[in-house]
């Protein structure tokens, strides 16, 4: 037994406790007495306080009522408001999934209730307000992988705590930049310490083929045997993409992300998977590696500190980037070395999400982003942009044209839904078809289903029962539909992946519109070098699809103020209001000479604040030591 579950013994009753075990950074403890298990808050609050960990108290599952006993309770006990959808009884854990449609009609109150009825610990989750298969799906096979899980994360929690009260001599920390360096796409950078190897993203280059697919795993640094934990900023392929080709590889380790992004990264990488069939290309894995990924994933809400080595705790904070998305505050050594990865953010409000914070108790170092930090980075306002863009549409539906629009399958994709069902709402646009196609549908299901990740108002309109991505005029489309809506002889809006065109539905609609100068290919994100969507974008007069030379006639626009990444000004003004101010700033994620304009505004920026700092702009393969 290590020595901290034999510290916590000397503060119980021994005789009403079963065990004491870790849960990844939580530590469990099964007592076999009632009153002990219902009095778990304040018995946890206690022990966390000493001990600094965080502490659940649970009832002995050989304790625990049948299981339609179990659901018979909850069922009574749930206000028919509340709509309750499944539930999911975990005996090894001595817990229970609530899924409800209305989880904020289950009060305080109720949940002690069914704490009290059923010996176990409710869990509430919100289910989406349409069906949706990947969520269904994933928290089906989490229940009947409940035992195996309870053993992944006992082991994840021994490895955190076994160097509990010890300090190592050395102090030093480090990263290697394997991918994203003066490049955008296959984000991933190993940072090191004495004790922690841990990955900060995982992801996959923007074209998914050739030597610069893939982050460097040949680097000297990179040892998949040391790797203690991987963490994922958000669900977008270049940055969580080939996390299942970790686990193909044999790694067993946990991976810390949100719960959206950990639905929203399985569909994507599921999406991967039938795009590279399509496309008669070999996938790097399976969906059993996806699964493997699920098993191994540990979810995190914002601001939640949580311990995931020895040396090593980080907390989540909202990046306003997509669904799920977060920047990463890394403490290291207890104060030794404070690290925050932005990932990907955008540092204004928009129609999905809030802005990021900037205020964090320590911070020595910045690991930024730098999409948009060239000198000419400047987009418009979302007001303009959107103003312009319902324009260009309004004027393509009018010549009977159609309206092509290339999205990533998060974040995008719902931002252009609701301002085109709010323009139609309020007239500024005709009723018109609306057609969804690719993951799309799913993934806006996923958004309803985590309505704390979204904007104020949004969380709101969702809390009341409303479904803000519903009209009448939206339709779900299926790969035998696409030449009936391109070929049908009325004005229509089409949204599919992917974003920068290089695979997905979107491409066989471009196949088959690109010769009607009366339709319209809007760009509304990021068009990286060497995709099909950059080439059109820098005037591609015709262009080779699968063997077929497609003439490019219909008309191009790019709608820059659309993007989900912080532009010029914004970067800096994050920068500027970053407290306490770093000592060191990386950038990363920017094609040259953008990260190199970037650094150059930093340096400028805090020389005028009299404020000292260290700017890299590493390529991949660089190690940069922080302390």
């Amino acid at each position: 037994m290590l020595r901290i579950q034999e510290e916590i013994l000397k503060k119980l009753p021994k005789d009403k406790v079963s065990e004491v075990v870790f849960e990844g950074p939580l530590i469990v403890i099964y007592v076999k007495d009632k009153e002990l298990f219902l009095k778990g808050k304040e018995i946890g609050a206690k022990l966390a306080k000493e001990f600094k960990k965080r502490f659940e108290i649970r009832i002995d599952p050989n304790l625990l009522p049948e299981d339609d006993v179990i659901k018979e309770r909850i069922e009574k006990i749930v206000p028919k408001e509340a709509e309750l959808r499944n539930i999911y009884i975990e005996r090894a854990r001595s817990i229970v999934i609530i899924e409800c449609l209305r989880p904020e009609k289950i009060t305080d109150e109720i949940l002690e209730k069914i704490k009290e009825e059923t010996l176990l610990i409710p869990k509430v989750k919100r289910a989406p307000i349409q069906s949706s298969k990947i969520i269904d799906a994933i928290r089906a096979y989490l229940y009947s992988v409940s035992e195996e899980r309870k053993k992944l994360l006992h082991k994840v929690g021994e490895k955190i705590v076994a160097g509990w009260g010890t300090k190592s001599k050395r102090k030093w920390v480090r990263i290697s930049i394997l991918g994203a360096g003066q490049e955008v796409g296959r984000s991933a950078i190993l940072l090191q310490t004495p004790e922690s190897n841990v990955l900060l993203d995982f992801g996959i280059g923007v074209n998914n083929t050739g030597p610069d697919a893939f982050p460097h795993l040949d680097a000297p640094e990179f040892d998949i045997q040391k790797l203690d934990a991987v963490i994922i900023t958000h669900a977008h392929l270049d940055h969580v993409g080939l996390l299942p080709f970790l686990f193909k590889l044999g790694w067993k380790g946990p991976v810390y992300m949100t719960e959206p992004t950990r639905d929203l990264a399985a569909l994507v990488c599921l999406d991967y998977i039938k795009v590279s069939e399509q496309q008669n290309k070999q996938s790097l894995y399976s969906s059993s590696e996806i699964r493997e990924m699920l098993k191994h994933t540990i979810t995190l809400n914002y601001g939640e500190v949580t311990d995931i080595t020895p040396d090593i705790k980080i907390t989540f904070h909202n990046a306003g980037h997509i669904l799920g998305s977060a920047m990463v505050h890394l403490n290291i050594g207890n104060g030794l070395h404070n690290i925050l990865y932005t990932g990907d953010f955008k540092f204004s409000k928009t129609r999905l999400l809030d802005p990021p914070k900037t205020i964090f108790p320590r911070l020595e170092t910045v690991i930024m982003e730098s999409t948009y930090g060239g000198k000419n980075d400047i987009h418009p306002s979302r007001e303009e942009t959107e103003k312009k863009f319902l324009e260009a549409v309004k004027e393509t539906l009018s010549e009977g044209g159609k309206v092509l629009i290339p999205v990533l399958a998060v974040g995008r994709a719902q931002e252009i839904l609701l301002l085109i069902i709010d323009a139609v709402k309020q007239g500024i646009l005709p009723p018109v078809d609306v057609y969804l196609e690719g993951v799309l549908w799913e993934t806006t299901m996923i958004h309803t289903a985590y309505p704390e990740f979204l904007s104020k108002e949004l969380k709101e309109e969702i809390e009341r029962g409303e479904n803000p991505f519903e009209a009448e005029f939206i339709y779900r489309a299926s790969p035998k539909d696409r030449e009936n809506i391109m070929n049908e002889n009325k004005p229509a809006i089409i949204i599919a992946t992917s974003g920068m065109m290089n695979g997905g539905p979107i491409v066989d609609y471009f196949r088959l519109g690109a010769e009607d100068p009366r339709n319209l290919l809007a760009f509304v994100s990021y068009q990286a070098r060497g995709t099909l969507g950059r080439l059109i974008l820098d005037g591609a007069k015709e262009v080779n699809i699968n063997g077929e030379l497609v003439k490019v006639r219909l008309k191009v626009q790019r709608f820059e103020g659309f993007s989900g990444h912080a532009d010029r000004k914004e970067l800096l003004k994050f920068v500027s209001k970053l407290n306490p101010k770093p000592k060191n700033v990386v950038i990363v994620h920017g094609e040259p000479p953008k990260p190199f304009e970037l650094a150059s505004g930093i340096k400028s920026l805090y020389k005028k604040q009299n404020i000292n700092v260290n700017v890299y702009v590493p390529k991949n393969l660089d190690a940069i030591r922080l302390r």
